[in-house]
């Protein structure tokens, strides 16, 4: 399940039957959402353009990641791709009409280099590992908290929490220990993370 703070907590996995019926109940139109103009600083402006980038970015790398996991998990990932299309129309409503920057160049290097290249190797394991507990969980999800008040960040912070859950059942369905799901990913979040040269994210630097 998923802590309060962007973490997930090994306390018990639901099956994919629970996330698809969590999915489909959980729908919302982005372009009814009214938007919050005011009370928008640099530093929220910065989130904003990051955000737009980042979403689009995992909207595109789902596919290779549904064409290798089990048939029991494509519908849920189908689910996500279509949430993260709408995440990604949501914040482009935002971007027309609130000023934004560039996006930070760490943001561009981790969703736009490093999450196609993980994406698309067919190795499941570390493509869900880096975008549902590295990506999802430890860097999208600490942004929209930053956000808070923001008209429509919650909803999508509702999405990203079935997410991330969802990355839990995949990896612990593919023998990965919670124990080293959950340390990676609060690894990530505290930015101690490094990356091997195989694309896997290491918690050596952790030592």
């Amino acid at each position: 399940m998923a802590g309060h703070d962007g973490t997930v907590e090994a306390v018990g996995v639901a099956g994919y039957a629970h996330f698809l019926a969590l999915a489909q109940r959980s729908q919302w139109d982005e372009n009814a959402v009214e938007l919050t103009v005011h009370g928008w600083t640099p530093e929220r402006r910065q989130l904003l353009a990051n955000l737009c980038m980042a979403e689009t970015a995992v909207a595109e790398e789902l596919d290779p990641i549904i064409a290798v996991a089990p048939p029991e998990a494509r519908r849920c990932l189908e689910l996500q791709r279509g949430d993260e299309e709408r995440h990604a129309r949501f914040f482009a409503r935002y971007a027309a009409v609130i000023d934004t920057p560039e996006p930070d160049d760490e943001w561009r290097q981790r969703f736009e280099v490093e999450l196609p290249r993980v994406a698309r190797t067919g190795n499941l394991r570390e493509a869900v590992g880096l975008y549902h507990h590295v990506l999802e969980a430890a860097v999208l999800k600490p942004a929209l908290q930053a956000l808070d008040g923001v008209a429509g960040v919650d909803l999508v912070v509702r999405d990203e929490r079935w997410h991330i859950g969802l990355g839990l059942r995949l990896l612990t369905d593919l023998g990965v220990p919670q124990r080293e799901i959950l340390a990676t990913t609060r690894a990530a979040r505290s930015r101690r993370w490094e990356q091997s040269p195989r694309g896997r994210f290491s918690r050596a630097s952790l030592q």
